[in-house]
């Protein structure tokens, strides 16, 4: 899997997002040499004010900056009433979470990771949900979508 392929691929889709995109993902996908992975943030209870939630996610994009030849991701800012609830999709090189994101971004800790299965075609439904920005997600509106490329 070329990373950068992927990325320019996702950027220049603007019509037919799951024929093109989602489809062009997976048959790119490297299972042996990536590995996808979802996080739940652990505080979402004290996500109680719209904008604050957004920067949370904003600021951890930012921090992630170092993995940016590495990774690709997805944060998803959901509800339009708190607490607002972040979840992302991360695409990192090999496969495992690279220690020195571990080390180096602080913000992972905050998150809990959950190593996508790719066998199981739900959780290949919600890779694919989260990278289309698809809404309702999970039954509730998207407040906000980011992504990381």
């Amino acid at each position: 899997m070329i990373l950068d392929d992927w990325k320019r691929l996702y950027s220049n889709t603007k019509n037919n997002f799951r024929e093109v995109a989602i489809k062009g993902f997976w048959d790119m996908y490297d299972p042996e040499g990536y590995s996808l992975w979802f996080c739940d943030y652990k505080y979402n209870d004290e996500n109680a004010v719209s904008f604050v939630a957004l920067n949370k996610v904003g600021g951890f994009l930012q921090r992630m900056d170092l993995a940016r030849k590495y990774a690709f991701g997805k944060m998803l800012v959901i509800g339009f009433e708190p607490p607002f609830k972040v979840k992302g999709l991360w695409l990192f090189r090999g496969q495992e979470i690279p220690k020195f994101v571990m080390d180096e971004c602080y913000d992972m800790e905050l998150y809990e990771w959950t190593k996508v299965d790719i066998s199981d075609e739900a959780q290949k439904e919600r890779v694919g949900q989260m990278i289309e920005d698809f809404e309702p997600f999970e039954g509730e509106p998207l407040l906000d979508a980011k992504c990381f490329k």
